[in-house]
């Protein structure tokens, strides 16, 4: 509550604003009650000034004619509130009053009453009052004549037990204040937490699985009127994954409510989707904010206020039902999952392309399970994503391309991908699926050779000469030699030949290795260059989107090229522990770890960062890493 003493300020609702609107035209008015005074009978004239909330209405002044005396004038802040559809806009401004009398009769006119804005001096109009002889105009009912007072600003409108002003008899109690609006649910509390202002951060609901969404919504309470928030940060959010669902901050949707005697507003400030990583009792929710108003502090950083952090239980989906290949933190609802294939008929050692989409709502995962079968090879999946909250829910979808290489020839039924999933809202388990169809993979499959034929491979030949044939020819046995009998003989005729077809059967199976070891580092590496070209591209066009996709991708690949580890299958918070047991220096696990949450909070929290910088640190991690 706001007292004084000889001048009283009387604060009427008022709002939250989030900035400050451009300036506007200053509104003025000025009315005297009553018309029609006797001599030496107390009359008020009264000044209302209203303007914008970005526009400064000083002090008024009023020019008074000879004959005519009054002190004041008794100022009040006056603001005023529209709440359309739950948006508030405010005007704010000043109301002047001053008690006058006149020492002779005549027609006197007053003013005109003139401010000083940030625009410049305005005034109003001239008003008149006529003033009569004692004793000419008939006593009114109950004695006292009423004042004016057409802005209850003399009835203590300010709050419960704010005084009228001192000398102005005949006030009688304020009418009871108009009914608000409902306040909803999430905005209600018990009680004040300060009786100044405070923050209250709020999660909803409080016991999730890993994976699963909660919305984090941080309120502002106000008990001394109109504020403007000052420095700002973010609420924390450790262990989460964040997606901002604040569309546009600037328009913050307020209440107003009365509790323990006192006139409160309230505004959400923040609102975040969170999707917690692990399980545990998490934190989030602390967050500070200045308070910069008249009744709080002038300073630009304002009254500071900290919300209390809130505490969410994160368990894991229940072990029974769980169907195979199902990952931690694989989440959502309504997952439908569609998929195009193209070509249907590829020759031997060909490839086609799996395009797979995955819709539906929540944070959809990064991976899908795709079948395992001789002859067939997925490569590592390029990803297109567009995800973002609507209606205060997570949703999109994201695709996955990937090249499959067909080796072995005939009607190749390729089978289905998968996503087994946990539905919080269902409380059961479910699997997306998509049949990927029968794909004609041509040619002819090489027969395998005979024991004679020249171009047999060493280990054929090898089998060849330590096989015995099935039937033995009747030719007659040659005369067995004494120096043949020898076992020395038998080991230079035998061993010889076995040693070097053995060596060289080895190094074809040692030559094929390397190739195909070579074939994959050359797929990864060609997708890494790939990625960091995209990357680099992304930050020179300046989108943060497609720079934290592209940055994220770079970072998986580099991982798995320079250290065999599929970094999708690993979760986050766990990912430096894996890179550090695969002897990767801990500096950079650390960093790699880093930088893809670092993309999370790009992608999905709009965190301003340099692109260009972020992209030079992920492509050196990735050097770092041996992905070159």
């Amino acid at each position: 509550m706001i007292r004084g003493g000889a001048a009283v300020t009387a604060a009427a609702v008022a709002s939250l604003v989030a900035t400050s609107p451009a300036r506007g035209e200053v509104s003025m008015s000025t009315e005297v009650r009553p018309r029609q005074v006797e001599v030496g009978a107390r009359f008020l004239l009264q000044l209302r000034a209203n303007a914008t909330a970005g526009e400064q209405v000083g002090t008024p002044t009023l020019k008074l004619p000879p004959g005519i005396t009054g002190s004041g004038p008794n100022m009040g802040q006056q603001s005023q509130i529209s709440i359309v559809n739950g948006r508030m806009t405010q005007s704010v401004g000043i109301t002047a009053t001053w008690s006058l009398s006149a020492s002779k009769p005549g027609r006197y006119s007053l003013g005109p009453v003139t401010v000083r804005t940030d625009r410049g001096v305005v005034s109003d109009r001239v008003v008149t009052v006529e003033v009569v002889p004692q004793g000419s105009l008939p006593a009114p009912l109950g004695g006292q004549p009423a004042p004016f007072d057409p802005f209850n600003m003399l009835r203590g409108m300010g709050g419960p037990g704010l005084p009228g002003f001192p000398g102005f008899p005949g006030m009688d109690d304020a009418p009871p204040p108009p009914q608000l609006p409902e306040l909803p649910n999430e905005f209600k509390v018990e009680r004040p937490l300060d009786p100044i202002a405070f923050l209250r951060a709020r999660g909803v609901p409080k016991k999730v699985v890993v994976g699963e969404q909660v919305t984090l919504g941080v309120y502002a309470y106000a008990g001394r009127g109109t504020f403007e928030p000052g420095v700002m940060g973010e609420p924390s959010r450790d262990d989460f994954l964040a997606f901002n669902l604040m569309e546009d901050a600037r328009q913050l949707q307020g209440y107003q409510f009365d509790l323990d005697g006192q006139r409160w507003i309230t505004a959400k400030i923040a609102e975040f989707a969170l999707f917690p990583l692990k399980a545990g009792k998490l934190k989030a929710g602390v967050m500070t904010m200045g308070f910069v108003g008249r009744n709080y502090s002038r300073d630009a950083r304002g009254l500071e206020r900290t919300s209390r952090p809130i505490e969410i239980r994160v368990v894991e989906p229940p072990l029974e039902g769980r169907p195979p290949g199902y990952k931690l933190g694989d989440v959502g609802t309504d997952y439908r999952l569609s998929v195009e294939v193209a070509p249907r008929e590829v020759p031997a050692g060909g490839s086609i392309a799996v395009v797979a989409k995955l819709k539906g709502v929540g944070n959809l995962p990064f991976s899908l399970l795709v079948p395992e079968q001789n002859g067939v090879r997925f490569l590592e999946p390029q990803l297109v994503e567009q995800i973002a909250p609507q209606r205060g829910v997570v949703q999109g979808f994201r695709t996955f391309t990937y090249v499959v290489e067909l080796t072995e020839p005939g009607e190749r039924d390729l089978g289905e991908i998968s996503l087994p999933y946990w539905d919080p809202k269902a409380k059961e388990y479910g699997v997306a699926r998509a049949s990927l169809g029968v794909v004609k993979v041509t040619g002819t499959a090489k027969p395998e050779p005979v024991s004679g034929d020249a171009g047999a491979t060493p280990v054929a030949r090898l089998k060849s000469l330590v096989t015995p044939p099935e039937k033995l020819g009747s030719a007659r046995p040659a005369a067995r030699s004494e120096w043949a009998a020898q076992r020395s003989y038998w080991l230079l005729l035998l061993g010889l030949p076995l040693t070097a077809l053995l060596g060289f059967a080895l190094t074809d199976f040692v030559k094929g290795l390397r190739q195909r070891l070579a074939q994959r580092s050359g797929s990864l590496t060609a997708a890494l260059e790939d990625a960091q070209s995209q990357l680099n591209r992304a930050a020179r066009e300046g989108d943060a989107a497609k720079t934290a996709s592209a940055a994220e991708r770079a970072l998986f690949l580099g991982i798995e090229k320079g250290t065999g580890i599929k970094g999708r299958g690993v979760l986050k918070t766990k990912l430096a522990e894996a890179l550090k047991e695969a002897n990767v220096p801990s500096d950079d696990a650390e960093e790699a770890a880093r930088l893809l949450a670092r993309c999370d909070e790009l992608r999905f929290a709009g965190e301003a960062v340099d692109l260009s910088q972020l992209a030079s640190e992920v492509q050196a991690v990735c050097r770092r890493l041996g992905g070159k």
